[in-house]
């Protein structure tokens, strides 16, 4: 432990300030909170007439529907979270994109597959989760195979690795959160060359 906190202290200082990590922080919330909404909004309309307010839950949905729902949500988030940054921008979720950062190996390699798969799949959607409308999918599709509610203990561990996640990007020159520090990933400042070469 001693030596791992003391390879903590040794990584390089990163000039990505707390304000621009939260800014595409809020920007991936919103679209995934949208994205992972859209199954659930477009099925209860499909099966009701003169909707006004529709339940971000899929216990409004009668068994095996309500699955499926929760499936197809999750699934929606899982590829804004996890394969767009893998596949489609290579490191950089929309929000990253916007607020010019990018997943980079902790080396300043390229991050691979594995590294932001075990980033924002492993850890931010499983493990910490609790601000994501994909986790509360997950919990609620937990629930619904179990019959056991889970989600409010999910969620206070997820919430508690969160905020352990935050005060590491506050308090460690690195800026690496706990998932970073997981997948040996960290996030950079980021400047196409596209763009470089026009200004």
């Amino acid at each position: 432990m001693k030596e791992f906190i003391i390879k903590l202290k040794l990584d390089k200082p990163n000039d990505v300030g707390f304000l621009r990590r939260s800014v595409a922080y809020i920007i991936d919330w919103y679209i995934g909170v949208v994205l992972a909404s859209l199954p659930l909004i477009i099925i209860y309309m499909i099966n009701n007439d003169n909707v006004t307010i529709i339940p971000q839950n899929i216990e409004i949905f009668k068994y095996p529907l309500n699955i499926i729902v929760g499936l197809l949500s999750f699934m929606v988030a899982v590829f804004y979270y996890v394969l767009v940054p893998m596949y489609i921008y290579e490191g950089q979720t929309l929000g990253k994109k916007i607020a010019s950062l990018k997943i980079m190996s902790n080396d300043n390699l390229k991050a691979s597959r594995r590294q932001v798969f075990i980033r924002q799949f492993v850890v931010i959607l499983l493990l910490e989760g609790s601000l994501f409308t994909a986790s509360d999918m997950l919990h609620q599709l937990l629930n619904a195979f179990t019959g056991v509610n889970l989600t409010k203990v999910y969620s206070s561990i997820g919430l508690f690795i969160t905020v352990i996640s935050i005060a590491l990007v506050i308090l460690l020159k690195s800026r690496r959160a706990l998932h970073d520090i997981i997948a040996d990933t960290k996030v950079v400042k980021y400047i196409p060359q596209s763009k470089l070469a026009t200004v």
